[in-house]
């Protein structure tokens, strides 16, 4: 999910990009915090980048706010929305790029925090982190668009690198003081996802689990966002979970 109010750059020049967790919520530890932020570099380092040919940010997580430094891309994570009907989601407003996860609607809808050992594809705080990092690191100013295919001419996708199969993730191992911890991460789009002309044959594959066979298609629990003529429209797999429907009702979907 994102939001955008203004299309302005943000550099620092002769900084690498900085991505800063910081946990608010009352729920999660700041141990479990740290936990999913490495892995979420993991998978940056390991996937994500590599996979949109581009050079991975730095994720780190901060216990004091304070030490945040200025240039950084600010994720807080919370225990109830700030926004009325929202999971997350990432903006860049008065040139700061946040984003904002929310741990309420994960676990009242029994989701888990890291890794759910006996359902592996549940809905996680650490999952719905990796989603909007990955979001932002694809589309940091929530703006962009993509043509989408011939038989919905005129019709544009927004370049959102988890929507499309955001109900499935995958785990990433995390050692601790030689403790090793599992963590589920939102499964994301390729390249080639957005690519018009792309075949299973040629480009495939369109996401990094492979589910998917096509460009500009969803798994059963994923979901686009779709604008003709300046209208934007959802569009849910037919296994979204109806208390995730709701949340996308919120006024900060991409529009």
């Amino acid at each position: 999910m994102t939001t955008t109010k203004n299309t302005k750059a943000t550099k620092v020049k002769g900084e690498k990009m900085l991505i800063a967790v910081v946990n608010h919520s009352k729920q999660i530890s700041n141990s479990d915090a740290a936990i999913m932020t490495a892995a979420i570099q993991i998978q940056l380092n390991l996937h994500v980048a590599p996979a949109w040919n581009q050079k991975a940010p730095t994720i780190t997580f901060y216990a004091d706010p304070k030490k945040v430094p200025g240039y950084a891309w600010s994720v807080g994570i919370f225990d109830n929305p700030t926004v009325a009907g929202a999971l997350g989601y990432h903006s860049e407003d008065n040139d700061e790029i946040d984003a904002f996860i929310f741990v309420d609607p994960v676990l009242q809808n029994k989701g888990v925090v890291l890794y759910d050992a006996s359902n592996p594809q549940n809905v996680s705080v650490a999952s719905v982190l990796s989603h909007e990092v990955c979001e932002m690191f694809g589309d940091r100013f929530a703006s962009f668009w993509a043509d989408g295919p011939s038989r919905a001419e005129g019709s544009q996708y927004a370049l959102e690198l988890c929507d499309p199969v955001e109900s499935d993730s995958y785990e990433i191992d995390v050692t601790v003081s030689g403790t090793v911890h599992k963590v589920s991460v939102s499964n994301f789009v390729f390249p080639s996802w957005f690519n018009q002309q792309a075949t299973m044959k040629l480009n495939a594959p369109f996401d990094y689990l492979k589910k998917l066979t096509a460009p500009f298609t969803m798994t059963a629990g994923g979901y686009m966002i779709v604008q003709s003529a300046g209208n934007a429209q959802q569009v849910f797999g037919h296994e979204m979970p109806e208390w995730k429907k709701e949340l996308k009702k919120s006024e900060y979907y991409r529009r």
